[in-house]
């Protein structure tokens, strides 16, 4: 008698798979945020504005006509024209910017956010704005009730209002844009929103961003630095210690793009400065060394270096992505580049052989990988094997022209 074994039943796909179904989650989140601002905000923020706005109106037309307008109602605006009947002006939630000032501000938390403080200026500027203009069309509206009649107050409010409440909130949002996003001599980023406008060419990769063709100063002419509101709170507001420590921050996440210029023995040296004063005070430089550069001697004193400094406690999660690829390179190294000096074709004649010669390292073992499974009819596909080594020469694809 022959017992059959059965086979184990298919896992059923959970609701959230590895990959692109993944993504979905922060766009997801996202839009949950946007949305919850906008219902909340309107919620719990619409009458208050309403109220505000009526009672600024008011205010600015007991200026211009003393004693002719009034807000003892909340949310209305009496006016009394001469010989004419009372028009009770009501600030509904249409006339209101609260639409508006709600929608920049789900723009901001959703698109912008990663730009911080600039973020939060440049929302604060155009609602402002927003409020000055939406303040100024209800203001005309209420002067041509004034003077005309509240069948002109309806005419000036429904049409020539509707298309300023328009314009208004496009400007608003371009000055919001305009003011959070960076200059134009810093506009070029890559696909983490940093700058990389002095990016060399050895450099280049889809996707790390687009050249500004920047005009040259004319001769004679020196570059004056401009004055920033950053640069007058770090010199007369925050305290030696705060601006330190910010400074680093800054100094931790900032690429140096300098460093590709550089020839071959002078990147070397660059490198070792820059790992000698910690891997984590200039991680992001280093990180982009390790990304971007493809001399083998580079790449080799970066690695070695960092070998080096096993010691350093790891604080962020790039001074773990460097640890995590020294050890890859070490690895993938062939044994007899350690036999003999390596030397470049291309500055041969300008390096010693303190900055080209590689000193031995000793490997770990690395087992074999297991033998594939095998394919039936209720198996999962393998998995691709991930690695952190990285070959000497990557290829790199062409950027397709859009």
């Amino acid at each position: 008698m022959t017992t059959v074994v059965a086979p184990p039943p298919a896992r059923r796909p959970g609701l959230i798979r590895r990959g692109s179904g993944r993504r979905l989650l922060p766009v997801a989140g996202d839009l949950v945020l946007a949305a919850a601002i906008c219902l909340l905000g309107f919620r719990y923020l619409s009458q208050p504005m309403q109220e505000l706005e009526a009672r600024g109106l008011a205010q600015v037309m007991s200026w211009i006509y003393p004693g002719r307008a009034s807000d003892v109602l909340p949310g209305h605006v009496l006016l009394f024209p001469e010989g004419g009947a009372v028009i009770d002006a009501v600030v509904t939630a249409s006339c209101s910017s609260i639409l508006s000032v709600l929608g920049l501000t789900a723009l901001t938390a959703v698109v912008l956010r990663s730009r911080k403080l600039h973020a939060l200026w440049g929302l604060v500027v155009a609602i402002s704005a927003l409020l000055v203009l939406n303040h100024l069309r209800l203001l005309l509206s209420a002067l041509a009730g004034m003077w005309w009649g509240d069948a002109a107050l309806v005419l000036f409010h429904d049409w020539v209002g509707t298309l300023w409440n328009l314009v208004a909130t496009l400007a608003g949002f371009l000055l919001m844009v305009w003011l959070t996003l960076p200059s134009r001599e810093r506009a070029e980023q890559d696909v983490d929103g940093r700058h990389t406008a002095q990016r060399p060419d050895s450099w280049a990769r889809p996707g790390l961003g687009y050249r500004v063709v920047l005009e040259e100063p004319a001769a004679g002419t020196s570059t004056r630095r401009r004055t920033t509101l950053t640069g007058l709170l770090h010199r007369y507001v925050f305290p030696g210690w705060l601006s330190r420590r910010l400074a680093a921050r800054r100094e931790s996440g900032r690429i140096d793009y300098r460093i590709g210029h550089l020839p071959t023995e002078a990147r070397i040296a660059r490198v070792r400065e820059l790992v000698g004063d910690g891997l984590g005070a200039h991680t992001a430089s280093l990180v982009a060394v390790a990304t971007y550069d493809e001399d083998p001697l580079v790449l080799d004193c970066l690695a070695l270096a960092i070998a080096a400094r096993q010691w350093e406690p790891i604080t962020s999660h790039r001074v773990a992505s460097l640890r995590l690829w020294a050890r890859g390179w070490l690895l993938a190294r062939d044994p007899q580049d350690d036999d003999e000096p390596a030397t470049d074709e291309t500055d041969g004649a300008g390096l010693t052989d303190e900055t080209t010669r590689i000193a031995a390292v000793a490997r770990m073992a690395v087992p074999p990988s297991p033998p594939p499974p095998p394919v039936g009819r209720h198996s999962r596909p393998p998995q691709r094997q991930l690695s952190f080594a990285r070959p000497v020469h990557p290829p790199h694809p062409e950027e397709m022209p859009r």
